[in-house]
């Protein structure tokens, strides 16, 4: 029975674990966490074609924002590989940022990133994801990057 409690403790702990990022050279603000699928740790394994569930939470905006728009840069050995993001998930305030926009300058907001299928030209091997949050005038609102197998 005590067994039983102890997997049942675990297997929500293990299905938000909590996914390894650093922050972006350009010194925007960085979650407090993130969470991509089932991943956990350093390296997280993604399949091509399916679907990508990220959270990051604890965000605090450097200033205020009526806008933020969403990029993904995936990298091989430093090199761009040319993903685009799909144009429906750019506008951050309507698709990612949880209550929307306006943003408020040192307050916090989540950001959630739900792509249906992923398409990556690199497939098999590590990448780096990068995935940023750009606001009014330039702003840099957020930013983060992890480690991936594309599979």
């Amino acid at each position: 029975m005590f067994k039983f409690f102890l997997l049942a403790a675990l297997v929500p702990a293990m299905v938000m674990a909590a996914v390894d990022f650093t922050a972006c050279p350009n010194g925007a603000p960085t979650p407090s966490s993130l969470t991509v699928n089932d991943c956990s740790g350093g390296v997280c394994s993604l399949t091509a074609g399916g679907p990508v569930n990220a959270l990051a939470t604890g965000i605090v905006s450097p200033a205020d924002s009526a806008s933020a728009t969403a990029h993904i840069v995936v990298r091989l050995g430093g090199l761009d590989v040319g993903f685009e993001i799909p144009a429906e998930l750019e506008d951050a305030c309507a698709v990612g940022i949880q209550g929307g926009c306006p943003l408020s300058a040192g307050a916090a907001f989540n950001y959630a990133l739900n792509d249906d299928s992923l398409d990556v030209p690199a497939r098999g091997v590590e990448v780096e994801i990068e995935v940023g949050l750009t606001g009014d005038g330039g702003v840099a609102l957020g930013c983060l990057r992890f480690n991936a197998i594309i599979n």
